[in-house]
């Protein structure tokens, strides 16, 4: 400690005896974890600050005459501490006693048994026996908080841990305590249901029984479970988690604390309750085929019969192949990948299967760095839903360290503090002003309308570049060497190809073009066109449903190596649950492939080093074909412009295929500015028909107004399987109020 912080500002003080050395400032209930002396406390969350409510962390100090509160106690130069000793022992019993008056002291039932503090301590410093005379105080048991979260009330130590996460972390102010004194209970602001991206993170902080998970409730014991500690796939951050199988069972997931470089120990709740598909029952687990010797009807094959078939495919195709996804591969698998394909003579090769054309930044800024920009600006779909977690890391740089938020574009940040918002290149260089500070700008990689000229607005000023992917391992496919170069075509040059008759096979790894892809015409039609088309998938999508052969793969959970994250971070990935009997993973494909191929690959040893190599490097950008956005178009009379909304509870794999999550899945909607909405005679909660310029429709959509979609433009969700956007054509839509019968 002494090597970062200048001895001029260390305290010297005593705990237990043991002479301590710490910055100033430092609270005493952290000064003693570094003597590994942990200090009882409810309360306090070294994440949230200070409270004072529960005063279960007592110690006595000298000089003192009553026993203080370390939570809150800043350290001071001579401070001898004893957080032992009979007085110290005395005043936790009885804090412990008024917390279990009315504590039902269920803990056989209660899912917090076995890793409950109030349990802990109860045994360490509880007198055994209460000595309450009057029945209990009764309460509501098993309250719905909301899509994700029990609540037993009657357990509730009103900690406030919870209401001040929602109140200092995620700054959505949605939880509080209602009543008082002995009467008090956690309810939500509004009445409504508690709905946010982060409501997970309560269960967790919640040191009793009283916020329990809907997934996990009366699943497991703590120590009837096994634990793998991995990095979560979900999105681009990558952040750290405990997974907790039983029986081969995904049962949780849980944050890690020590994680403060990635994830600064919060889970999104998308990472930690979208695993129910892994024990899913519509899991593929045969390779599926389809083609004229079958009647074009999909029959079972054996790996042996798929696998040769495919070999003959690709061997017959020569380099009239293309490549589309990988980037929910993990990196070893995305290099043997790579390296297979390229030495078949297959420059035809693009993980970018949306709208993103740029993944990497030539900067590597890391997660924390964010946290210390004095400018922070947003170009493009927010961060919130591109990456969660990373949102928190902004919210906290406006909120703690008084950053500015500036949103470029026609999306908002919605990181609930306070955002300038700019449309033009001359209101961003306004915005800046002439001192900005240190800048980060977080891109979501897709060239806009104007993108060129607000992306030179920055340019004059120093900037940490986030780029955020739109598939988990972007990124590392970036740097690996999924993209076309020497002459290959890019993801809409080779479904042009395939439309024209031009590729003779299509491999399509672990993504859904169909879905994603900004013109599903022009996917439907290549895939039809395409003689032969295999994708690896673990359900039958969008995307598989169109391929002669489709190879079940295993999930990320049943399979190790390493991911990449937004700031070029080599994370490791370890399987926690056997993948079902009969899978294989996409990196044993391309192994046999190449077996079968007689193309020699690298060893593991060798793999892993170059991985780690590419993974700080920018490649440079290959050419390629025009990739306008959706919301090119101009509207016309009549018309609307349609811009893509994002959400992080959308897409036809995972989430589709895990019902645990369904409540959660983001909903069709269509959603106008207020004076949009009256210029078309609709209010929100009224139902509408959106009818592309190709006269294909969204039916039956629910209208939102939200002032902060821009007049003249409907936002529509991507992604949704029911509704999908990429169908509606080339950006104008109209729109139509549809009569519902009562």
């Amino acid at each position: 400690m002494s090597a970062t912080v200048p001895q001029t500002d260390l305290v010297t003080l005593t705990i237990d005896d043991v002479e301590v050395r710490v910055p100033k400032n430092t609270l005493l209930v952290e000064a003693a974890k570094t003597i590994q002396t942990d200090i009882p406390v409810y309360c306090y969350h070294e994440k949230l600050g200070p409270a004072g409510l529960c005063r279960i962390c007592l110690v006595e100090i000298d000089g003192m005459p009553k026993l203080q509160i370390a939570c809150n106690m800043q350290v001071t130069e001579g401070m001898k501490v004893r957080t032992r000793g009979s007085r110290v022992e005395e005043g936790r019993r009885a804090i412990l006693e008024f917390f279990l008056l009315n504590h039902p002291l269920d803990c056989p039932i209660c899912d917090k048994g076995g890793e409950c503090d109030l349990q802990d301590y109860a045994m360490a410093w509880g007198q055994g026996a209460s000595r309450m005379l009057e029945p209990k105080m009764p309460k509501p048991k098993a309250v719905d908080l909301g899509p994700t979260i029990v609540l037993d009330e009657e357990r509730c130590i009103v900690c406030q841990r919870c209401v001040r996460f929602d109140d200092i972390i995620t700054r959505e102010k949605s939880l509080r305590t209602d009543d008082r004194g002995a009467h008090v209970i956690i309810a939500t602001a509004t009445g409504k249901p508690y709905v946010s991206d982060f409501t997970g993170n309560v269960t967790e902080l919640c040191p009793v029984g009283a916020l329990t998970s809907k997934t996990y409730r009366f699943r497991s014991r703590p120590w009837d479970n096994h634990r793998t500690t991995t990095s979560c796939t979900q999105c681009a951050v990558g952040c750290r988690m405990h997974v907790d199988e039983r029986g081969n069972t995904l049962l949780r997931t849980m944050s890690v604390p020590e994680d403060d470089a990635i994830s600064d120990s919060w889970l999104c709740d998308r990472g930690r309750y979208n695993i129910g598909f892994v024990n899913d029952d519509r899991r593929l687990t045969s390779p599926l085929l389809r083609d004229a010797s079958t009647g074009d009807e999909r029959v079972q094959v054996d790996w042996e019969d798929a696998l040769a078939r495919l070999a003959a495919e690709l061997k017959q195709a020569g380099p009239k192949v293309g490549v589309i996804g990988g980037g929910r591969l993990l990196n070893e698998e995305l290099y043997l990948a790579q390296h297979l394909f390229r030495e078949l003579g297959i420059e035809n090769m693009d993980h970018r299967v949306g709208d993103q054309r740029i993944v990497h930044s030539d900067s590597f800024p890391n997660h924390v760095e964010l946290e210390r920009a004095n400018t922070i600006v947003t170009i493009g779909r927010p961060p919130s839903q591109l990456a969660p977690v990373l949102d928190l890391r902004i919210r906290k740089a406006v909120s703690r360290n008084g950053a500015r938020l500036i949103s470029v574009g026609d999306h908002h940040a919605n990181s609930f503090v306070p955002e300038t918002h700019a449309s033009t290149a001359d209101e961003l260089r306004a915005a800046l002003g002439d001192d900005p500070g240190r800048v980060a700008l977080v891109w979501d990689g897709v060239m806009i309308p104007g993108g060129p000229e607000l992306l030179a607005a920055v340019h004059g000023v120093t900037a940490d570049r986030y780029v955020l992917p739109e598939s988990p391992n972007g990124r590392g496919a970036d740097a690996i060497g999924m993209r076309p170069r020497d002459g290959g075509l890019d993801t809409r040059a080779m479904l042009e190809a395939a439309r024209d008759g031009k590729l003779a096979v299509l491999v399509i790894l672990g993504a859904n073009p169909v879905l994603r892809f900004p013109d599903r015409a022009l996917v439907e039609a290549a895939l039809r066109a395409t003689p032969f088309v295999v994708v690896t998938e673990l359900f039958m999508t969008e995307t598989a449903a169109f391929a002669n052969l489709v190879l079940p793969v295993c999930s990320a959970f049943e399979k190790s190596g390493t991911t990449t994250d937004l700031a070029g971070d080599v994370l490791p990935v370890a399987g926690s649950v056997r993948a079902p009997e009969g899978l294989l993973a996409d990196g044993d494909i391309v192994v046999d492939l190449a077996e079968r191929l007689n193309i020699d690959l690298p060893l593991p040893d060798a793999v892993e080093a170059r991985v780690r190599e590419l993974a700080r490097t920018a490649p440079p950008d290959a050419p390629a074909s025009d990739f306008t956005p959706r919301a090119r178009a101009t509207a016309g009379e009549g018309e609307l412009r349609m811009i893509a909304e994002t959400t992080i509870f959308t897409g036809g794999g995972t989430l589709a295929f895990d019902p645990r999550v369904a409540e959660l899945r983001t909903r069709p909607r269509a959603t106008l500015h207020p004076d949009t909405a009256a210029a078309h005679g609709v209010g929100a909660g009224d139902v509408v028909d959106v009818t592309g310029s190709n006269g294909a429709a969204l039916r039956e959509l629910a209208v939102a107004i939200d002032p902060r979609v821009p007049a003249g433009a409907v936002a529509l969700v991507d992604g949704i399987a029911e509704a999908p956007l990429n169908a509606l054509g080339d950006g104008a839509v109209r729109l139509e109020k549809v009569l519902v019968p009562a």
